[in-house]
């Protein structure tokens, strides 16, 4: 009866149950809430003042934490039922690699009036600040290509917003912007609008107000300075790209694949046609038109040189002018009018292309310039065979009938395809260059066939009635686009030796499959297609449909592509 009477004499104080981080915790986030819970509900007003931390955090009064609103530096909050409180501090984070002591000091009671007298310490430590792991290209560097991965790399996760908007180029490149690696949050690469300019030296910068992902701000900035040189020499995709109903006025060049998975694809601007300034308007070419648009464009294997188709859109009804320039610098080697339909050669020394009405060819290493004896005309860029020396042309004659013929690019000789009569197009070589692919459309000879040409001459034979060939992905095995008589056109991989088809397991919609493009490594397709939006992107992806990868993202209102090509 005396015990009942003396309010908790048997009763424990309340206790702590948990803390987070727990005790003697360590690599502890800048920005990491401090909880401390109760085995029941304790009095806000004891725990006030009793709160303390021997490290102070810079910025954060304790005391007036307990009142403070959502916009102050820290704020106690308390869990409903009053059995944990927390300390948030998002604005007066944590030190680096610094050890902090609370203290939660005796006096704290529960409703019932039961004390826990006891003072109680424990020790967290913070993990360290972030630094710069890698600046690419590094500093100093010299001759580096004007379209190389531009990197930043850090010793830990990094917040988007406050990495992105620290990170710079100068001399400033139009339309730049800088991405987070999705798979890596400790990257983020540089994204140039343009290719940078031969010649220029740039610096790199990392600005020291940069913060990881908790907050915490870099050790300190960084800089890379680095002067280019030409284009870098790997497989290109071009693109031709325009405002719809303008006609192609940009072009843009990109690698097959990003840098590293889980970022995009740099896909930069070569050339970028100007636009008329008077609101009188520029000749036949109105206020605010571009001044010329682009009908093709072949770059170099070895991204040395790129031939452009340009049309003057000042003049009306103006022929194509062929440019030869330096695409690292701009600069025109030379030019060509009345010409068109560029091809280069695999190892990017010549160019084959139309020069009123001839099929010529152009070294811009010696400035030759010969041409294949009179007959009839291109309707198509030439197909090179992997040595070099070897074409195919698509051509069209008096009759209008469109076929096929063989030239030699050394001895200058034209001449017909052994066995091919009547019409044909759309040529395809094999990798080894002992097979041919076209597409018959003569009566009762319909479809794709395939012919052995040079040292394998042999006759032409059907492949396939309802395929149309697009190009080989191995000496074995061409990719085409089945058109049955009935039904849905589909991008398939055909069986040379035995017309044994698989579906590409994605790829164009059936208004683009004739986009399709077979990289030279035979690896990969590229063409157009409507992305969510209906705006015309360029993709990118593995032969069998696996692995599409955007190559360009044009916003609403902007460009669309018009055309895709690939160079070795």
């Amino acid at each position: 009866m005396l015990c009942a009477s003396l309010s908790g004499c048997f009763s424990s104080p309340p206790q702590i149950i948990q803390l987070t981080p727990n005790r003697g915790a360590v690599g502890v986030p800048a920005d990491a809430a401090v909880t401390v819970e109760f085995d029941r509900a304790v009095v806000i007003g004891s725990v006030k003042g009793r709160f303390s931390v021997s490290h102070p955090i810079h910025g954060c009064d304790l005391e007036a934490a307990f009142d403070a609103g959502p916009l102050a530096p820290c704020r106690i909050v308390w869990l409903s039922g009053d059995t944990a409180f927390t300390l948030l501090h998002p604005r007066a984070i944590f030190a680096p690699s610094t050890s902090y002591t609370f203290t939660l000091a005796g006096g704290i009671r529960d409703p019932g009036g039961v004390v826990n007298s006891v003072d109680h310490h424990w020790t967290i430590t913070t993990g360290p600040a972030p630094v710069i792991r890698a600046l690419q290209p590094g500093d100093g560097s010299h001759g580096v290509p004007v379209d190389t991965p531009i990197s930043v790399s850090f010793s830990t996760a990094m917040a988007a917003e406050t990495t992105e908007g620290a990170i710079s180029l100068n001399p400033p490149v139009p339309g730049t912007v800088v991405v987070r690696n999705r798979r890596d949050p400790t990257r983020f690469v540089v994204l140039p609008g343009t290719t940078l300019q031969a010649g220029v030296t740039y610096s790199l910068t990392v600005a020291a107000n940069a913060t990881d992902v908790d907050d915490q701000p870099l050790v300190t900035g960084a800089t890379s300075t680095f002067t280019t040189g030409g284009m870098s020499p790997g497989a290109h995709v071009v693109v031709l790209a325009g405002v719809p109903g303008e006609g192609a006025s940009t072009v843009l060049v990109s690698p097959l694949a990003p840098a590293e998975a889980g970022e995009p694809i740099s896909t930069e601007a070569v050339l970028v046609a100007p636009r008329c300034p008077r609101a009188s308007g520029c000749g036949a070419a109105a206020s605010g038109a571009p001044l010329y648009t682009y009908g093709a464009a072949a770059l170099a294997p070895g991204g040395g040189w790129l031939a452009v188709v340009e049309r003057d859109t000042t003049v009306p009804a103006s022929g194509p002018v062929l440019l030869v320039l330096d695409p690292a610098t701009g600069t025109v080697i030379t030019s060509f009018a009345d010409s068109s339909l560029p091809s280069w050669s695999p190892d990017g020394s010549t160019l084959a292309f139309s020069r009123a009405g001839k099929v010529s060819f152009f070294n811009p290493e010696t400035s030759t310039l010969t041409s294949l004896p009179a007959g009839d005309q291109l309707v198509a860029p030439a197909v090179w065979s992997p040595l070099g020396e070897q074409l195919v042309l698509d051509v069209v004659g008096t009759s209008d009938i469109e076929h096929l013929e063989l030239a030699d690019a050394v001895v200058l000789a034209r001449y017909p395809v052994p066995g091919v009569t009547g019409a044909s197009s759309l040529p395809a070589i094999s990798p080894d260059g002992a097979q041919l692919a076209f597409l018959r459309s003569a009566p009762a000879a319909q479809g794709t066939w395939i012919a052995g040409i040079g040292p394998s001459s042999s006759a032409p034979r059907l492949l396939d009635p309802f395929l149309q060939p697009v190009g080989f992905t191995a000496t074995g095995t061409l990719l085409g686009i089945n058109r049955p008589a009935a039904g849905t056109p589909t991008l398939v991989l055909v069986s040379v030796a035995g017309d044994e088809q698989i579906p590409v397991a994605a790829g164009p919609g059936p208004g683009t499959l004739a986009t399709a493009v077979v990289a030279p490594s035979g690896r990969q397709l590229v063409y157009l297609n409507a992305d969510a939006n209906g705006i015309v992107q360029a993709y990118v992806e593995n032969a069998d449909g696996s692995n599409v990868l955007a190559i360009t993202g044009f916003a609403p209102r902007t460009l669309v592509a018009e055309s895709v090509a690939v160079s070795a």
